[in-house]
């Protein structure tokens, strides 16, 4: 089993401006990919394409029974600098869940990516989103050092390590399922964006394009989220690739897998103008 006192080497990929002052790391895009589904290779080859960066959110098993990546893959996955997290040892929701049985699924689920991976596991993703404090003590005791849930429309410096929120999902969404996921959150300041300004986008690209020319221009993080086997289902591959092709490349953009985005996330928050971006 890993050593899990040994920190991982971060990973930098093509677009990420190393040595820079935190001044210049204020916008920072990530991505990340849940379900583990075969495809996510795929979607892979479309990021490192474009130097771009991915975590992908593992499950041992997949949603109703699905296949996910072999072992094999998900080594590759690492070689090519893509990170790996975990996403519980069964898919289902965990907020229910209590004691023994939430302590296996989300600790397990741990151990066996790192025995496959030989390396340290340090993201975690709830799935559908499901999550309470109970959830958050689970996934601290075993050693996670960050959360991903799924609130969207958010690109500040400020979010709880366990509760990283996302910026879009690769999914078109209705209007008041945006609205339904912010007030969700109790994230008025969000909300009276998405009504005031963001509405008026009318496909989940134009909105993605909106809110990173917002990243750009105040700083913050742009965090595009979703999942293979969704873009698959509903051919939205071409949509993705303009999408990708619009954020990736930019100068003084710093380009992070999710890891490295709540580690460096203190740092920037130090920076008095960044902390109030």
């Amino acid at each position: 089993m890993t050593n899990r006192n040994l920190e991982s080497a971060d990973k930098h990929f093509s677009g990420s401006p190393a040595g820079k002052t935190a001044h210049s790391r204020s916008s920072i895009v990530t991505t990340s990919w849940d379900d583990g589904d075969p495809l996510d290779l795929d979607l892979a080859e479309m990021l490192r394409e474009r130097g771009l960066p991915g975590t992908f959110f593992v499950p041992l098993t997949g949603p109703y029974g699905k296949a996910t990546l072999r072992p094999a893959d998900l080594r590759t996955l690492q070689a090519e600098g893509f990170e790996i997290g975990a996403h519980t040892v069964s898919h289902r929701p965990l907020a229910p869940l209590r004691g023994e049985e939430l302590w296996k699924d989300v600790r397990n689920s741990k151990y066996v990516l790192e025995d496959t991976l030989g390396e340290e596991v340090t993201m975690f993703c709830y799935p559908n989103g499901s999550y309470n404090r109970r959830t958050i003590r689970a996934v601290k005791k075993a050693g996670f050092e960050g959360a991903r849930t799924v609130r969207m429309l958010s690109h500040s410096l400020a979010f709880n390590a366990y509760e990283m929120p996302t910026t879009v999902q690769a999914y078109p969404h209705t209007p008041l399922a945006y609205l339904r996921n912010l007030g969700k959150q109790g994230d008025l300041a969000s909300l009276y964006g998405y009504v005031t300004d963001l509405r008026r986008c009318k496909t989940w690209v134009q909105l993605g394009k909106r809110l990173f020319d917002q990243v750009l221009a105040e700083g913050g993080i742009w965090h595009l989220y979703g999942h293979s086997w969704e873009i698959e289902a509903l051919k939205l591959w071409d949509e993705l690739a303009e999408m990708l092709d619009y954020v990736a490349r930019r100068a003084g953009v710093s380009y992070l897998p999710n890891s490295q985005v709540v580690r460096e996330r203190a740092v920037l928050k130090q920076v008095p103008h960044l902390a109030t971006a």
